[in-house]
């Protein structure tokens, strides 16, 4: 697979290439390139008007009775466009996953979306219940009511949005079907969601999920604690892995860890 990304990173070049050209051209004529929809939510849970874009399949309307799983991408500035190219080049040429709904969430804070209690650094933290009330009660009925979704949803996630991830796991662990958690906080309140997790296990024997985790250089995100309660606890039927890119750092490891969070998840997947 290590192989299949490389090829990918090249052959993705040209496009972003062209990409960028008809940007500047799009700016001097003073048109839009846009991929996707950008839609407005007006949330009563979070009392804001939510930005999110959602970019659907190509064609998809052509297959009114096909279905797509959904993948929820936080920090979309970031991250939207890499998981939407992964995506696309993995089930449209690998086809070693299926095509899929990508939804990426705009947070004007994101510590008050992904943090669940503020802390001294983080003052406006303390929004995770708020933020995932608003994913289970508006924004997933929203998508699965405005587009051919199933029930199959992933979130991916990246430092406090990798916490999200688990936090939305040990609370709603109905909500996503599996988690990509790149260089997640899980120090975080005291490392709150990895003392969590024995007992979580116990009430959810029989829990099937897929969770991939990984770590960069960084020393301190509280990872490897994580990986030894996983080890210990998990039941059989949640499947997870974690990869440390040591030569990679806490903004560059995303891409990667998108590469190898699908190729885990869709392991066994067939078209």
């Amino acid at each position: 697979m290590k192989k299949i990304r490389e090829q990918f990173i090249l052959s993705l070049l040209p496009a972003l290439l062209l990409i960028h050209i008809n940007v500047m051209f799009a700016q001097s004529d003073r048109t839009d390139f846009t991929i996707g929809d950008k839609v407005h939510i007006e949330s009563k849970v979070l009392n804001e008007r939510k930005t999110i874009v959602v970019i659907t399949p190509f064609n998809y309307k052509d297959n009114p009775d096909q279905k797509y799983p959904v993948v929820y991408v936080l920090d979309p500035g970031n991250n939207l466009f890499g998981a939407f190219g992964i995506e696309n080049y993995y089930s449209e040429m690998l086809k070693i996953m299926p095509r899929s709904i990508i939804v990426g969430i705009v947070s004007k804070d994101r510590e008050k979306d992904y943090l669940p209690v503020p802390d001294k650094e983080y003052p406006t933290g303390g929004g995770a219940g708020n933020f995932l009330q608003f994913f289970s009660s508006e924004l997933v009925p929203y998508i699965d009511s405005a587009y051919p979704a199933t029930s199959e949803r992933c979130i991916i996630g990246h430092s406090a949005g990798g916490l999200f991830a688990v936090y939305a796991l040990l609370n709603q662990p109905e909500l996503f079907t599996s988690f990509i958690c790149i260089d997640p906080s899980l120090w975080y309140e005291n490392q709150s969601c990895l003392k969590r997790l024995p007992d979580f296990f116990a009430k959810n024997k029989d829990i099937k999920k897929s969770m991939f985790i990984s770590l960069s250089n960084e020393k301190d995100m509280g990872v490897f604690p994580f990986m030894e309660a996983l080890e210990k606890y998990a039941p059989e039927g949640f499947r997870w892995d974690f990869v440390r890119y040591k030569d990679e750092t806490h903004n560059s490891l995303g891409f990667k860890s998108m590469c190898a969070g699908f190729e885990m998840i869709y392991k066994n997947w067939k078209p």
